[in-house]
């Protein structure tokens, strides 16, 4: 909290700057590491990779996710949003010079807590999602990716997204020629080793798993 007043990853620390937001963060990882660069050189397609940056970054995934997940996941999902809620003011009290940042994440938790909670409010974000696949689609019959000919940061951020409505069942979206071209840029995506490192690769050790399954459902 002392580093990233909003409590939330990633938070990165480099040459003893601190950046909190994951789209800023993208970025200055690609200046200061770029080789390849995932920036087009010409500033018209920047523009249209930031455009692409912003609207994922302003796309509500969080609810999505925790308002859409099945069975035992969305549970424990549910259930830790519950957690946090209950934890923030203890928090608080033990953190004293953390006060401001602590009410205000505890107001942000208490506002996610009650739409993950709503049906109808889960169903209106939800249809949010085929409007956008249909700006992805116009743009990817076009071109190979979303900036061009050359994969970019905006591929990037919408990796994350396409693979988490996947797993959220809402691939059909995009299956059976609904979208042909989104579908076959999600081929590309996954085919890329870059997928298989950062997506596929990463799974929780059971350990943590475990853990975090006992304090869900046994407070421990």
């Amino acid at each position: 909290m002392a580093l990233n007043p909003k409590g939330v990853v990633p938070t990165l620390v480099h040459d003893g700057q601190v950046i909190t937001d994951s789209a800023v963060i993208i970025q200055y990882l690609d200046e200061k590491f770029p080789n390849p660069t995932l920036t087009p050189a010409a500033l018209e397609l920047q523009e249209i990779m930031q455009g692409w940056i912003d609207l994922q970054n302003q796309f509500p995934m969080r609810e999505v996710m925790y308002g859409n997940y099945k069975g035992l996941e969305g549970l424990v999902l549910r259930r830790s949003v519950q957690i946090k809620q209950r934890l923030l003011p203890q928090l608080m009290q033990a953190h004293p010079e953390l006060k401001t940042q602590y009410e205000v994440k505890l107001k942000d938790v208490k506002q996610w807590n009650s739409t993950i909670q709503n049906s109808q409010a889960i169903a209106n974000i939800n249809r949010k999602i085929e409007p956008m696949l249909t700006q992805l689609e116009t743009q990817l019959i076009q071109t190979e990716w979303l900036c061009g000919a050359t994969y970019s940061l905006a591929d990037v951020v919408w990796t994350a997204v396409l693979n988490r409505l996947k797993e959220l069942k809402f691939g059909y979206l995009w299956a059976d020629n609904t979208r042909p071209a989104l579908s076959a840029y999600f081929h590309c995506l996954k085919a890329r080793p870059s997928f298989k490192a950062a997506i596929q690769g990463d799974e929780m050790p059971l350990p943590m798993l475990l853990a975090g399954l006992r304090r869900t459902f046994l407070n421990i």
